[in-house]
């Protein structure tokens, strides 16, 4: 019986220190545990701030890029005003030269609607207009032959037909140039000017733009008309 006590005792010493060794091992492994539970918190508390801290220079990034597109938008507006007026400035030029002589000078009834058509040199093109502060083509040139009595509808078409047509090298000031898709047919006719003198006519081009002088030699010319 002493000798199965002392096995049992030495057994017991043996689990015991077995369970020791357990419980060691099982600390080790909860405090790794731990450890590493607090390595992710704090990984993941800093990419938390990291994106908090990117979303901010986002944010940052936004505005500035907001900015800078105000001040390309507001320069841009200044360069197209600057444009506008240089190019009206121009204009006013062309006129006073026309007025002092560089054009052909007279008192037919053309200079005097050519004449009439360059003091609106400046104002904008608006589709279906007729002045006073602004024009499309056949509203300028309707409103030009106004002036001296001669009637002529709203539309390039019928002031095609408003009068014989001239020869280029017969053109006189005040006669209406006529363009074209094709340049040998006026039926694809889509615009028209007057004639100032020296290859020049004022016409109110498109959309966008203003009332301007401007070559009459274009690929798109189909022929002239001088209203009656």
């Amino acid at each position: 019986m002493s000798a199965e006590r002392a096995l049992i005792l030495s057994q017991l010493r043996d689990s015991q220190a077995v369970a020791g060794i357990l419980r060691a091992q099982a600390a080790d492994a909860y405090a790794a545990q731990q450890e590493a539970s607090e390595r992710a918190e704090r990984a993941k508390a800093a990419a938390e701030r990291a994106v908090a801290r990117q979303r901010e220079q986002t944010r940052g990034l936004r505005r500035e890029l907001h900015e800078l597109e105000h001040r390309v938008d507001a320069a841009r507006s200044r360069a197209d005003r600057l444009a506008r007026e240089r190019e009206a400035a121009r204009q006013a030029r062309l006129a006073g030269l026309g007025a002092a002589g560089l054009v052909a000078k007279g008192s037919s009834g053309g200079d005097l609607a050519a004449n009439w058509a360059l003091t609106q040199l400046g104002k904008p093109y608006v589709w279906a207009a007729a002045g006073p502060s602004s024009y499309d083509c056949s509203g300028l040139t309707m409103r030009a032959w106004e002036q001296v009595g001669v009637r002529l509808d709203h539309w390039t078409g019928t002031q095609w037909t408003a009068g014989p047509h001239i020869p280029y090298d017969q053109l006189r000031r005040g006669d209406l140039l006529f363009f074209g898709y094709e340049s040998d047919d006026p039926g694809t006719i889509h615009h028209v000017g007057i004639y100032v003198g020296d290859g020049m006519m004022v016409h109110a081009p498109q959309t966008g733009d203003v009332v301007r002088v401007a070559s009459m030699w274009r690929p798109d010319l189909v022929g002239a008309t001088r209203p009656a």
